[in-house]
């Protein structure tokens, strides 16, 4: 019951400060021009910024000028430290499902600046439905829980269906990170 209780209140005030709102409508996420940073410097500072986020970089390469990061499992409520949602709405639709991000970093030099373009795709994990018996086997559909442990049950004929759907861009996060890494080149 005490379990019920505290899930109620977390749930209650994660709608409270997040609320029902449709997220709000970033149209694109401009380019940073960095002025009289050389690519080598924006390069290092986007990828010190991704890391500093808990992206894992699957790929650097400055000759091709390009940075991807690894899946990253999306912040949860309790995870006070990460910064990868970048608004109330995405943190919302963290804590609800399975979501995780894909960052990849593009710099292009011009005449005395760089500019570096930034992508974040979503994904959505999909898992192969399993009927409910009952109201009082919705507890255990995908879980085995216990009131300290929790884990996730995935049925063989589930994990061979199991597959990540894209979900489109987070331009939000985006342009924090362009921020984020305009700030660090600039130091």
């Amino acid at each position: 019951m005490k379990n019920i209780t505290i899930l109620t209140v977390v749930v209650g005030l994660q709608i409270l400060f997040t609320g029902c709102s449709r997220p709000q409508q970033v149209i694109s996420s401009d380019p940073v021009c960095l002025p009289q940073i050389d690519v080598s410097r924006a390069m290092q500072a986007a990828r010190t910024v991704l890391e500093e986020m808990q992206f894992s970089v699957e790929k650097y390469d400055p000759e091709a000028r390009y940075i991807r990061t690894r899946p990253l499992s999306a912040a949860q409520f309790f995870q006070v430290w990460r910064q990868d949602n970048a608004s109330p709405y995405t943190s919302a639709q963290a804590n609800l499902q399975s979501l995780r991000r894909i960052v990849e970093v593009e710099a292009t030099p011009y005449a005395n600046r760089t500019c570096l373009e930034c992508r974040v795709y979503v994904q959505q994990l999909s898992l192969l439905e399993e009927p409910i018996v009952g109201a009082w086997g919705t507890a255990g559909s995908y879980t085995s829980s216990s009131s300290t442990y929790q884990t996730l049950r995935v049925e063989s004929e589930q994990l061979e269906k199991m597959e990540w759907l894209d979900k489109g861009l987070d331009r939000a996060l985006e342009q924090k990170i362009l921020s984020k890494i305009r700030g660090k080149a600039a130091l």
